[in-house]
């Protein structure tokens, strides 16, 4: 099954999706949102995307548990998984075990242009589209 070229989010807060959702399309980062994990596992499974952004406190399943079911999974394991949480790094040392987390972001501190920026460089995707969209338009 092929990769997509698309991110997926996994995050169960309206609020917090919506604003993530907003910068990332803005910024021409191809994503999808799922607000539980019996979702995220059914888009991961069924579509490979090419980066999983998750929330650890997801309201179905614990994000770690899914992070270690797709570690076990030859396909899901070779996706990489960035963490967005509430919870600061140090109190979840597993993730720097877990073969396909990348990346911990503390959700207080993500600075989302940034974080865009990192995807797309992440992803090989351009970073004039936008700049040439707003020329255009």
């Amino acid at each position: 099954m092929a990769r997509e070229r698309r991110v997926l989010l996994v995050e169960d807060d309206a609020a917090v999706a919506d604003l993530y959702l907003l910068q990332l399309r803005r910024d021409g980062v191809p994503v999808e949102h799922v607000r539980a994990g019996q979702a995220a596992d059914a888009f991961v499974r069924g579509r490979v995307p090419a980066l999983i952004l998750i929330d650890l406190a997801l309201p179905d399943i614990d994000g770690r548990e899914l992070i270690e079911q797709w570690a076990a999974d030859p396909v899901c394991g070779a996706i990489p998984i960035w963490i967005v949480s509430n919870s600061v790094a140090e109190d979840n040392l597993w993730w720097h075990t877990a073969s396909n987390v990348q990346r911990y972001f503390l959700k207080s501190k993500i600075v989302l242009s940034r974080l865009s920026q990192e995807i797309r460089a992440t992803l090989g995707l351009p970073y004039g589209e936008r700049v040439s969209n707003r020329l255009a338009g």
